[in-house]
């Protein structure tokens, strides 16, 4: 299954207008609308089995990061190999995304964004340019910007006004472009609300 590219409005309207804060800032529309999208939508009555209220916790960790299934698929196996909690460690695994460090320590408005700046090369992983959106990055690992004036302008624009709170275990420097990871991210971090364990249960006989 490929990765979304369609409307991202719908998607928060058909989750019941949930706030996913990296998949677009068009909230006022999603917040005027909180009904699925649709001639009958603002009508509809839908009772949700056990098995769609699990798919639907599945996809709205999919669209938020913007993956793939197969990717979503690799991270849940990683997950449950890795020591502790499967749910946790599948949260830190995509929280170090390397597109959606950039989209939190503010240089891009949304995770999408995010992805473009890492794919057109902008960025720098510990003076390394980095083109992989799905980089992990790890704790003391340094984020900064290419020396370029395209570059720079980019990811200055949306700096000065970040979207959201910077997570604990980020750090950001506004003049120089530069943000530093000082620990692993935490089920806390999160920016929207999430039920990891209906995705674990979803996943259980699937991987």
């Amino acid at each position: 299954m490929s990765r979304y590219t369609g409307p991202r409005v719908k998607i928060l309207r058909r989750f019941g207008g949930i706030d996913l804060p990296g998949l677009t800032r068009k909230m006022k529309w999603v917040q005027n609308r909180p009904f699925p999208p649709g001639q009958h939508g603002r009508n509809m009555r839908i009772k949700k089995s056990d098995y769609r209220i699990r798919l639907e916790e599945k996809q709205k960790l999919r669209f938020y990061y913007g993956l793939r299934e197969r990717q979503l698929i690799r991270a849940m196996r990683a997950a449950t190999a890795a020591k502790g909690n499967t749910g946790e460690n599948l949260i830190k695994s995509l929280e170090s995304r390397l597109d959606n460090i950039i989209f939190r320590l503010g240089m891009a408005p949304t995770i999408p964004a995010a992805r473009q700046l890492v794919n057109h090369g902008h960025l720098q992983v510990n003076g390394q340019k980095v083109d992989v959106p799905s980089y992990r990055v790890k704790a003391g690992d340094e984020i900064t910007v290419r020396d370029r004036e395209k570059s720079k302008k980019l990811a200055q624009l949306w700096a000065e006004e970040p979207s959201l709170t910077l997570p604990a275990h980020l750090e950001f420097d506004k003049k120089t472009l530069t943000g530093r990871v000082l620990d692993e991210p935490s089920r806390q971090s999160l920016p929207y609300e999430l039920n990891e364990q209906l995705i674990v249960e979803y996943y259980s006989q699937r991987v």
